[in-house]
């Protein structure tokens, strides 16, 4: 992770893409050859008449800036940007979160549950598998529950 102050970057390597944007300038200022001449005897009738619009010549600038600004920002989205990146988790094994899940923990849920996703979040980054442990007994007829390691994303 790329860290430039309160600002990371999570996939830096895509950062190496901006030196490609001067290549993506000239293929933007790049003109397609003009037509060839050709003598037909058929366009006298066609000789007087003026198409109702213009292709212009060249590309305005401001068209340009604005291509080449979306481009950038493509690229830097790419490189998965991170306001105020937390440290990473300590170890190395999966992440191991047991949480109070019984009828007593109710007041502050949406506080664990907010903490716990954090902590997934970061684990995610660093490529580490998550188990997640109940402290309550689960009910009778509650469907079975996965064990075990997981990705993040599940």
């Amino acid at each position: 992770m790329l860290s430039l102050g309160a600002f990371a970057f999570a996939a830096p390597g895509m950062l190496a893409l901006l030196v490609a944007l001067p290549a993506i300038y000239f293929l933007l200022r790049l003109i397609p050859p003009l037509p060839k001449l050709v003598r037909f005897p058929a366009i006298r009738l066609l000789v007087g008449l003026e198409p109702p619009e213009q292709t212009p010549m060249k590309m305005p600038w401001w068209l340009l800036l604005l291509r080449l600004l979306l481009a950038t920002a493509l690229i830097l989205a790419v490189a998965r940007p991170l306001l105020n990146p937390q440290a990473d988790l300590p170890g190395r094994g999966p992440l191991l979160l047991v949480i109070d899940d019984g009828w007593s923990s109710a007041p502050g849920w949406a506080t664990r549950t907010a903490h716990a996703e954090r902590l997934i979040q970061r684990a995610e980054r660093a490529n580490r598998p998550v188990v997640l442990v109940g402290t309550a007994p689960a009910p009778l007829d509650a469907p079975a529950v996965r064990r075990g390691a997981m990705r993040p994303d599940e």
